[in-house]
Order: C-alpha cells, then structure tokens, then sequence
C-alpha cells in the first residue's frame, strides 16, 4: 500500500504544476491521433480503392515519417518544438486534404500514396519532442512519473484510437476521422505553445545556431547502444501483434485478436503507471534489463498459453505489464543522455530504430506466421536478445563527458 500512495503521490505532484498538467493535455492530445492514423488512412482510402491500394497508402505515410523524423527533430531542437510543430501541421493538414481529395475522386494508386507519404514526411514531431520537454519540466523527482505517465498515454492511445477512427469512419465518414485527427494534432501545437509562454519553453528550447556534428547525438555510443535495445524490444512487440492475430485467425477466430491486444495494452498502462513511475535505484541499464527479462517471461508464458487457447485471455494482460515501464526506462535513459540541444531528436532517433525493429518483428513473425506459437516463441526471444543487449551495454565506459567536451559551452548538458 505505501508503495502504492508513494506512486499515486507522483502524479499528484506532476499534475500538481500548472505547467506539467498543460503538457499531460498536449501529450494526451498528440497521443490519440498515433492510435488513429493508421486504420484512418486505411479506410480512408479503402473506400474507393482496393485494399493492396489501402495498404500501400499506409505503408508510404509510414516510411515518409521515418525518412525524416531525425531531421524535424534536429529542426525542433534548433527552432523551438512550437515554431516547427505549427509549420509542420499545416504541411500535414494540406497534405491529408489532398489525400482526402483524391480518395473521394477515386484517383489511382500513385496520387494517394504520393500524398499520404508527404503527409508522413511534414509530420508535426510531437511524440519525441513531448518527450523533450518532460525531461527539460520535470524535475529529477519527478522525470520517472512523466516518462510513465508518457508510456500509459500512448498505450491508451493505442487502444481508443482505434476504435474511436472506425466509428467515426463507418459512422459518418473517413474523412471525418482525418478531421477529428488533423484538429487533436492542431490543439496539441496550440497548447504547447500555451505553455511556452507560461512555462518560458520556447526560450529554453532555443539553442544557439552552433555547428554539431554529422551525426549528432548518434555519436554517443550510449544512444547507439539505446537504439539496438529499443529496436529489438520493439521488435518482440510487433511479432506478438502478427503472432496473436495469425492464432486467432488459425483457430477461427479473428475476432478475437482485438481483445487479445487490448488486454496487452490494458497490462502495458497498468504497469507504467505502477511500476514505471517508481524512482529506481541503482544503475539504469541494469534496471532496464531487469524490465526487459521480465517482459521476456511474460511473452515466454502467453507462448505457452498457446498451447490451451483460453489461457491466453490470462497471459495477455501480464505479457504487458513490464512493457510500458520498459519504453518509459528507455525514454528516459535517451533523455538522460542527450546533449542538452539535441533532446528532441534524440527521441526521434529512438523513435526510428523502434519503428525499424517494429518492421524487421512483423516480417519475421510472418514467416512463422503458419506456426503461431512458433511465432509468439520468437517474441519472447527477441525480448530475450533486448535484455541481453541491456545487459552486454551496462559495462560499456560511459561516453558522455566526451561527447559533452566536443560541444561548445554552451550546448553542454550537466553531469
């Protein structure tokens, strides 16, 4: 119990201040529209055009929001996160008006991918630079809460988003859903400006025009370790997504995927904020790799469940637990080690390598896809190699106070 009240007393503080309860609302609000993008554009370009079509236009927003994250994370960390946010959102508005457009007349399959991919590239780089900004808000007390506060929002996202984009896509209209999606990303961008005039961000986030290296933060070898760790934990997630929808679908049951990776997440958010938001104690690489272990048992034991279908309605939910506090360590270990003028596109570095394990998961878990339990049984191992890769990095001579020396004064993070 005094666990519990010590965890619940961390949030009471984050939202106690004006400031930090304004970025859990913009957090919340650029959240939501990760969790509808996907099967928005879906069924927007479903509804006139086949699904290898609807397929394609997906597959280029996504690829388009890859190509470029790092780079609008550089920009943000150069201009203000609210300067290129506001630019960017009226890039991806237009872009998805168009895409709108083409879907309704009916054009090929050329003109909506082309659109939906510029759509991905001008993405407003909301998701790491809110993180960003928790780790530049919060104090040492209360970073751990914000990560996991972050990591709870997003699996929620994940989970109505979804829904809340087919019902509006089969309710009223796709396009309706792009709107709704289009005006959360819009409120994200006002609020955070909102609180760069309460909270001074904007002059906090502004970094003089000094000259960094090529390859930024990726000089540290730290991040680099942070990135290999992060593609391979998120590589074990999506092989659960295809494994879990490729078992029902072998047992005539699809409809029961949905649930199944609800629950996932129902775990995942439970455990952010129970688990995540507790100060840890000793080295954060081992701390990470104890997580990462834990969510490896966790897959190992719905591998095994497997085997009786109705244990997994069981297993799911525990799968999950040790997710959510493993991306909010990650987050803010990225955090941690970021030279002070490049946190945002720190976080879009770790957001590509996860995006990047995310699709090497689902390619493999495809392959086995004919075996499903041999499916969730390669999740589990990979969760395994991310704990290794933890384990393997937490020896590794820390790097940072070098990487800090060849930066100018001025761009230098404190110990």
């Amino acid at each position: 119990m005094s666990a519990v009240q010590g965890v619940a007393g961390s949030y009471r503080r984050l939202l106690g201040e004006p400031v930090l309860r304004g970025l859990a609302v913009a957090d919340a609000c650029a959240r939501l529209p990760q969790g509808m993008v996907s099967i928005t554009l879906l069924l927007l370009a479903a509804e006139h055009a086949s699904m290898t079509t609807a397929g394609l236009v997906v597959g280029g927003y996504t690829l388009g929001q890859a190509v470029t994250g790092p780079l609008r994370g550089r920009l943000a960390d150069r201009y203000g996160l609210f300067l290129v946010s506001a630019v960017c959102s009226i890039g991806y508005a237009l872009a998805l008006a168009v895409l709108v457009a083409g879907s309704l007349a009916r054009e090929p399959a050329g003109p909506l991918v082309a659109a939906a991919a510029a759509a991905g590239l001008v993405v407003p780089p909301l998701s790491p630079g809110m993180r960003s900004l928790w780790s530049q808000y919060a104090g040492p007390g209360l970073r751990h809460a914000a990560f996991a506060l972050d990591a709870a929002v997003f699996d929620l996202a994940y989970i109505a988003g979804p829904a809340l984009a087919s019902a509006l896509a089969t309710g009223i209209a796709p396009a309706a859903a792009v709107a709704v999606l289009v005006a959360l990303t819009g409120a994200a961008v006002i609020i955070i400006g909102a609180q760069a005039r309460r909270g001074d961000v904007a002059r906090r986030e502004r970094q003089p025009r000094a000259r960094r290296p090529l390859l930024g933060p990726l000089h540290s070898a730290e991040l680099r370790s942070l990135l290999v760790t992060g593609a391979l934990a998120n590589a074990a997630l999506s092989a659960v997504e295809v494994g879990l929808t490729a078992y029902t679908r072998h047992h005539h049951a699809l409809w029961a995927s949905g649930p199944l990776l609800a629950e996932i997440s129902v775990g995942s958010v439970l455990g952010s904020l129970l688990l995540g938001a507790r100060l840890p104690t000793g080295d954060s690489h081992r701390r990470l790799a104890r997580l990462l272990g834990c969510y490896a048992l966790g897959l190992a034991a719905l591998t095994a469940a497997g085997l009786d279908a109705p244990l997994l309605a069981v297993a799911a939910p525990v799968a999950g637990l040790c997710l959510g506090p493993t991306l909010a360590s990650l987050f803010g270990m990225a955090a941690s080690a970021a030279p002070r003028s490049a946190g945002t596109e720190t976080q879009a570095w770790l957001n590509t390598g996860m995006n990047g394990g995310a699709a090497a998961g689902a390619v493999l878990a495809g392959l086995t896809a004919g075996q499903p339990v041999l499916a969730l049984a390669l999740a589990a191992l990979t969760a395994t190699a991310a704990a290794v890769s933890a384990t393997a990095f937490r020896q590794m001579p820390n790097n940072r106070t070098a990487i800090r020396d060849a930066l100018p004064d001025d761009q230098r993070a404190p110990d």
